[in-house]
Order: structure tokens, then sequence, then C-alpha cells
């Protein structure tokens, strides 16, 4: 069946619009309703629509033009049983597709919330070393300028006692 699809590509436009149908006959002129158009003024829809139709056809992109409120036309070479199988297969993959990935999406979700939780608490952490280290760098200093001032400072005694390297 493939490859009578690639021999006889097929392309259908299925129109299903809210098409009136018209009274006069597909031969007759379109008699226009209401005010003239004004020259180089807008363009009606129905207008550009056909024009997109007759570039399409022009191009060979569309072969046949399907009315869906018709009626059924039947396609040739159309097998239910084969290309059922291959469209149900397709759309299996495709279901299959999305299922993974929005499971993906499901836990990298989850994953980035528990990355922020643990941010927070890394940095939570980092300011706390952070004020440690500071506290303890202060501290270091305050040792050094005691050291400093007990090693200039001269013994002092005071009446013959022995509490020479007292510090008060």
């Amino acid at each position: 069946m493939l490859a009578l699809r690639r021999r006889y590509p097929i392309t259908v436009m299925i129109n299903s619009g809210m098409a009136k149908k018209s009274a006069t006959p597909p031969d007759a002129p379109a008699k226009r309703r209401g005010r003239p158009p004004k020259p180089g003024g807008r363009i009606p829809q129905v207008e550009v629509q056909r024009a997109y139709r007759a570039r399409l056809a022009a191009a060979g992109k569309v072969v046949r033009i399907v009315d869906a409120t018709v009626g059924t036309v039947p396609i040739p070479d159309f097998d239910p049983a084969t290309d059922g199988v291959f469209e149900r297969e397709m759309i299996a993959g495709m279901r299959e597709k999305l299922r993974i990935a929005l499971s993906e999406r499901a836990y990298l979700k989850d994953e980035v919330g528990r990355l922020r939780e643990r941010n927070a608490a890394l940095e939570a952490d980092l300011k706390t070393q952070e004020r440690h280290h500071t506290n303890v760098l202060k501290d270091n200093v305050v040792l050094k300028r005691r050291l400093e001032r007990l090693e200039r400072a001269p013994a002092k005694r005071r009446g013959g006692s022995a509490a020479a390297g007292d510090d008060r």
C-alpha cells in the first residue's frame, strides 16, 4: 500500500466551512450585494480564499476540493484496513512520545524545585560560614594587637609582687 501512495500522491483539501449554496447557476456571473467596492480598497475574504485555492491548484498541491457537507467522496487507493492501521500506529507513537515528554517535564519541574530548595539552604550555610570567618578574623586581629601591646609594654611590678604577667 505504501508503494501505491508513492506512485499516486493525492492531496485533498476539505472544505467544511459554512458556505452558502447559491441560487444562481454556477456559470452565471456572481451578483455582488451592497455598495460597490472602492478602487484600491479592502478585498473581500471570499475573493482572497478563491485566489488562494487557485494558486494551490496551479501549483498542483490540491488535486480535488472535497466538500464535507455534501457527502463522502471515496478516495481512490484508500484501504481502511491498512491505512487505518498505519494511522493508528502513527498516532500511538505520537501519544507515547507526548507521554514521555510530559513525564520528563514533570520530573524536571520537581528537580528544579528540589535544586532551588538546596540552593537556598547552601546560600544560608554560606552566609553562616562567612559570618564565622569574619568573627575569627576579628578575633585574630584583636589577639595580635594584645600581643603587640604586651611585647611593647615593660613588665610592671607593683610593690614587689610576682604578678609580672598579670594583664588587666
